[in-house]
């Protein structure tokens, strides 16, 4: 059975390039892009923080996909970009839905991460 995957990205340029390098990731480990995130099995919200407004969207939005594991307890949820590099563990332990936090500069590993 196939899994599937929904990224939505907030913020710069540089998040639209990282959100389609790990669609690509993604679909090269089996995965099919979904555009509904209650569809899918893994979740990936890619943040920018460059204003508070744009910080406090993306944690209020993360906060309604974290809900989703309540739905489906096998669902993985990601956060990445700039409020992920910012926040780190705090927002583990702030969502308790929030299995992987990848700042920009981890973008790189998640290949690797993928695979297990």
């Amino acid at each position: 059975m196939a899994k599937h995957y929904y990224i939505e990205t907030m913020g710069c340029q540089m998040n639209e390039y990282d959100s389609d390098h790990l669609s690509r990731i993604l679909e090269d480990s089996g995965y099919l892009r979904v555009s509904d995130p209650e569809k899918a099995d893994f979740v990936l919200l890619n943040t920018c923080s460059v204003r508070a407004k744009a910080e406090q969207k993306a944690l209020s939005r993360l906060g309604r996909l974290a809900t989703l594991k309540k739905k489906n307890p096998r669902f993985l949820l990601a956060v990445a970009g700039c409020v992920a590099q910012q926040r780190g563990v705090d927002l583990l332990e702030r969502f308790v839905g929030l299995d992987l936090v990848l700042g920009p500069r981890e973008i790189g590993n998640f290949r690797e991460s993928s695979r297990r």
